[in-house]
This record gives C-alpha cells, structure tokens and sequence, in this order.
C-alpha cells in the first residue's frame, strides 16, 4: 500500500460536478504550503501541462470497478471503466493536459483544467511533444458524441 499527498488544490469558479462546458474556465493551481517554491523552477518554458488530480467528492459506492454504458446513455455501448474517462474510477484518478496561461510564484494559472473548485492535484507534469502520439489517435463514435459539448 502506498499514499498520495497533493502538491496542490484546484481554485476557479466550477464549484458543482457537471459533464459538460468546460471551455470557459479557467483555474489556479495553487501549490501546497510544504513545498519549496523553487518546485515550478522553469515550468513557465512549457506550453502545456498534465495535471493529475482526485476525484475527491466521489462517494465509495459510487465507483465503477466492470462495465456500464457511460453517462447511462442506451444509445452507446456498455463498456469497461477503463475504456472510459469518467470521474467514477477505482482509484478516482484524473489526468488533463492544459494550456499553462502564466506563473505567479506558486500560482499556475492554466485553461482546459476539468476539475472543480477544491479538487486536490496530486501531480503536474510537463507535456513533451516526444510523448504525445505520433500516429492518428481513433476513437469510438460514441465517445466523439459524448465529447461534443464537454470542452463548449
């Protein structure tokens, strides 16, 4: 067994869990007290970030540990939770690559960030083009479908 502690907390104006319209907001990433400033020394050299964070106000028996259709859609497949993005995951996980916007002392500000006022960041790391794919990315119709508002 092993703990996660965070290195930060979420700050913006998105306070309820909603699925939809993330485009518009944009967050603070306010680093925890315990860490050394110096701990972002030249993140501002970077484009973009990928952010981890918890799912932290997901209740226990909500998780998902087999299949189910996402967002309980009949018109899309069951699948399997790791075939899916949704917040109700065994280990309450997210990841999302952000624009980093600016840095004041230990203050991110980026956009693209879908998590809520609050949510505890668990780990930042500097997006390289080296690891983004090199061929074309396929999906399933159905998660295109289930994307098209979510970044309006």
């Amino acid at each position: 067994m092993f703990t996660v502690k965070p290195v930060g907390r979420v700050c913006n104006n998105r306070k309820e869990v909603k699925d939809d319209y993330w485009g518009d907001v944009i967050s603070e990433i306010e680093m925890n007290e315990i860490l050394d400033g110096k701990c972002l020394e030249g993140i501002e050299d970077y484009s973009h970030l990928e952010i981890l964070f918890l799912f932290h106000l997901l209740p226990e028996d909500k998780i998902e540990y087999c299949a189910r259709r996402p967002r309980d859609n009949p018109d899309w497949p069951v699948t399997g939770i790791f075939a899916q993005r949704g917040k109700d995951r065994p280990n309450r996980i997210g990841a999302t690559i952000v624009r980093l916007l600016k840095r004041e002392g230990n203050k991110l500000m980026v956009a693209g960030l879908d998590a809520i006022d609050g949510t505890p960041v668990i780990d930042i790391k500097p997006v390289l083009e080296e690891f983004l794919p090199k061929e074309e990315v396929r999906q399933p119709k159905w998660a295109s479908e289930l994307m098209e508002n979510y970044w309006k």
